[in-house]
């Protein structure tokens, strides 16, 4: 960003926190459509990332006054991202779904550090499965969020127990490969952060 851009934001930051509504139009103009592009790709639904966005821009008006922000653009874009993760929290995963995070022994006690990368961590499962084969995703989703037993899964699929468990393989391999391949290069991401 150049520093007259930047110049620009912090100005109308100044007045939008003063009740601006013209500096309030203008940052929603240039930041709307971005936010809604990177909400659109973490859910994958236009009126829910609609929604999230629209969420975000009522919060930002409400507590204007209040609000200690630097940079604009990281902090909307942060807001974004919090609010998709929220949004897949409680709407996408289930109990159940809880249990096979703590199966791969990605939670840890407690705290702001490990919500965050709790909600990380479920997304990067439902993106995983949505890369597999219907089939695939049907039978981890029947094991691991319904608690069915792999015999009961054949039974109700008409296949072997051994297809079921090849499949669950499958997954798991997939969700691993993927969590792995999420947190080196959330590694790397700091580490070039740390050297500017």
């Amino acid at each position: 960003m150049s520093a007259t851009k930047s110049n620009s934001n912090k100005l109308l930051l100044e007045e939008f926190k003063n009740g601006n509504q013209k500096a309030f139009r203008k940052l929603f103009d240039l930041f709307w459509e971005p936010m809604f592009v990177k909400a659109k790709a973490i859910v994958m639904d236009n009126g829910i990332a609609k929604d999230i966005v629209q969420d975000i821009w009522v919060s930002l008006w409400q507590k204007r006054e209040d609000l200690e922000i630097r940079n604009f653009e990281a902090y909307v874009y942060k807001s974004v991202n919090y609010g998709c993760f929220k949004y897949l929290r409680d709407n996408k995963f289930s109990a159940a779904q809880l249990q096979v995070i703590e199966s791969l022994e990605l939670i840890s006690k407690s705290n702001v550090e490990n919500q965050h990368n709790l909600d990380q961590t479920q997304f990067v499962i439902e993106k995983s499965l949505t890369g597999l084969p219907p089939r695939c995703q049907q039978i981890f989703r029947l094991s691991r969020m319904e608690a069915i037993s792999n015999e009961e899964i054949a039974s109700r699929l008409g296949i072997s127990k051994r297809s079921v468990e090849n499949q669950m393989s499958i997954a798991l391999k997939s969700i691993r490969e993927n969590l792995t391949l999420t947190q080196s290069s959330l590694t790397s991401l700091i580490i070039f952060a740390t050297l500017l």
